[in-house]
């Protein structure tokens, strides 16, 4: 064992990763006021390399059957044409009115990938989020990338700033706010380890800046393959340390995958799995910038840091 991984073992309490860029924390704090879009049939989106049993998913159909119901009740009118209206649509699916979204929905509503569910302290927030995300799979994490992409396409085609453009400036203004919200929900949910400290955060178990691992022997696991990087003489070298490292982000995402789809689900172990993820995108961040004359992440003796 090399003599970093030999000072890992000793020093792991100690270690704690980067702090979390501003932009994400900012995004992860405002979940309460997070945004949502038109109400669409729930749908499977998968991660790679696991199968959730057919358990699970007889669990997430029979709360999907208990939800159902008050979330489809749950509409507000049309201010032009009067049509009732989930209350994350918008433009209205009758008139085409671009009509303002209110604050605390999900970022899954607004991506039309679940319903509002109101809350049962409205007076707190308006919505039910954890109760949402339970109707869909792994409490939202569950996702194909490419359906995702494909929500946020007709999202932005509907509330695109140009559609609008004869109508005046007050629903151009209203058209950027929107579609800014729905880029917002899609950079979070498209990205595994932003979509995991959402859902943890909607859970009231959010993912702080000095959180580190707990495990000596995976920290001495993760600094080991830090100096390999370190020491790399070659981009065939990179490339091979690259494709180790994203089976260990891929593994991870599986082991998210089961965390959440548990029931309950097991947020302490997925927030222990969300912070081995920040460490191993870390990693993958670090020998994106290697090259021949600055090695790693700037230089030989630059500190470990996540993306």
């Amino acid at each position: 064992m090399s003599k970093i991984a030999r000072r890992a073992l000793v020093g792991a309490s100690r270690f704690t990763p980067a702090p979390i860029s501003g932009q994400l924390a900012q995004q992860t704090r405002s979940l309460a006021t997070s945004s949502r879009i038109t109400p669409a049939p729930t749908s499977r989106i998968r991660s790679p390399r696991v199968s959730v049993g057919r358990r699970v998913g007889s669990q997430l159909s029979r709360r999907a059957q208990s939800t159902s119901a008050s979330a489809s009740q749950l509409t507000r009118p049309c201010p032009s044409c009067s049509a009732p209206l989930a209350p994350s649509t918008s433009p209205c699916t009758s008139c085409s009115t671009l009509i303002p979204l209110p604050s605390g929905l999900s970022l899954h509503s607004l991506l039309a990938l679940s319903s509002p569910i109101p809350s049962p302290t409205p007076s707190r927030t308006p919505y039910d989020i954890p109760s949402e995300l339970s109707t869909l799979p792994a409490r939202g994490f569950d996702l194909q990338p490419r359906e995702l992409r494909n929500r946020m396409l007709v999202r932005q085609r509907d509330l695109h700033p140009d559609k609008f453009g004869s109508s005046g400036e007050r629903l151009v203004s209203l058209a950027k706010e929107l579609s800014g919200r729905v880029n917002m929900a899609y950079e979070i949910l498209a990205d595994p380890l932003k979509r995991a400290e959402y859902i943890l955060s909607v859970h009231d178990l959010p993912m702080e800046e000095t959180d580190s691992l707990t495990d000596p022997m995976l920290l001495a696991e993760i600094m080991e393959a830090r100096e390999e990087l370190e020491e790399a003489q070659s981009e065939a070298d990179v490339d091979g340390l690259r494709e180790a490292n994203a089976e260990k982000v891929q593994a991870t995402i599986a082991e998210l995958l089961v965390a959440f789809s548990a029931d309950p689900p097991d947020l302490k172990e997925a927030k222990d799995l969300a912070v081995q993820l920040r460490y191993w995108m870390g990693l993958e961040a670090a020998a994106k910038e290697w090259t021949p004359e600055k090695g790693a992440g700037g230089s030989a003796g630059s500190s470990f840091t996540h993306s």
